[in-house]
């Protein structure tokens, strides 16, 4: 007569290692994903503060504070990014032929982020009698 196997519960050693390594590819999967989505929001807080940059300075041409020329524009202390970026700005300004008083004013906000360059740009037209 064959004997009977005690199967007193618990797991076998294959079967908590299959556990173990099936848990192990899930933590992993989600350590990456929130790598990227950390990525994704820090791209998104650069590009909100170059936006940001790239309006103070054109309200600062068309309010009359900044010349209405081509130049570099450099914030020293008056801008504060909320990431850790250094911002570049740029100003260009085109006179439009057909009216007299009208420039085509454009502002270019530049930032290496995650060591990509990245670059905002927004062009308006700004009159001055």
């Amino acid at each position: 007569m064959a004997r009977a196997r005690n199967f007193a519960g618990g797991y076998s050693l294959v079967e908590a290692l299959a556990a173990l390594t099936i848990f192990g590819m899930a933590i992993l999967a989600a350590a990456a994903f929130l790598d990227a989505q950390m990525s994704a929001a820090r791209r998104l807080e650069a590009r909100a503060d170059l936006v940001r940059a790239a309006e103070i300075v054109l309200e600062s041409v068309r309010g009359g504070v900044l010349p209405l020329e081509t130049a570099e524009v450099d914030f020293g202390d008056e801008f504060q990014p909320l990431s850790a970026i250094t911002v570049a700005t740029r100003v260009e300004v085109d006179k439009v032929n057909e009216l007299p008083g009208l420039y085509q004013v454009r502002v270019e906000a530049k930032a290496v982020v995650r060591s990509r360059e990245m670059v905002v740009s927004i062009s308006t037209e700004v009159w001055r009698p």
